[in-house]
């Protein structure tokens, strides 16, 4: 379970430090969901909701989700630092789950349908800082196969 610790100045991480490594990446690519989602200037409320269904969750925690989406809208760091921190958080042979923060931020972005030229540049960024080299063609990522290459039945291909 996410705990929600109040405080405007303390670091994200450093609130979430605590947490366990599941709580970790959900917290992580919630963030760099909410700071992609920002970059073209508008946070809609289609990815606000995109976040929302994407991240496995009880519907008692939704709040936390939510208080925890408006940590990260507050937050002034850039989104390169917490794909730096996400990247030290999980090693290197876990590639496959690096590509499908990738393919989930991909989800997010075309959420409120506007799929813009910096969001792909921004996610194109985020790729690089984990290590996907850009003749992977990261970006046409199909979240059916990671899914199924990462047996997660609960995102959904959109």
């Amino acid at each position: 379970m996410i705990r929600f610790v109040r405080g405007n100045n303390m670091d994200l991480w450093e609130k979430h430090r605590g947490e366990s490594d599941q709580s970790i990446c959900i917290i992580g690519v919630i963030i760099l969901g909410v700071k992609l989602c920002e970059v073209d200037g508008h946070f809609s409320d289609f990815e606000r909701d995109e976040i929302l269904k994407t991240i496995p969750h009880e519907e008692n925690q939704k709040n936390t989700l939510l208080k925890l989406i408006e940590e990260a809208e507050k937050d002034k760091n850039p989104i390169d630092y917490h794909a730096e921190r996400i990247k030290k958080f999980i090693a290197i042979e876990h590639k496959d789950f690096l590509e499908f923060i990738v393919a989930v931020l991909i989800k997010f972005a075309k959420s409120d349908h506007r799929y813009s030229e910096v969001e792909r540049n921004t996610i194109e960024k985020v790729a690089m800082i984990f290590g996907i080299r850009k003749n992977e063609s990261f970006l046409d990522i199909n979240l059916q196969n990671i899914k199924q290459k990462l047996n997660w039945g609960s995102i959904n291909n959109g």
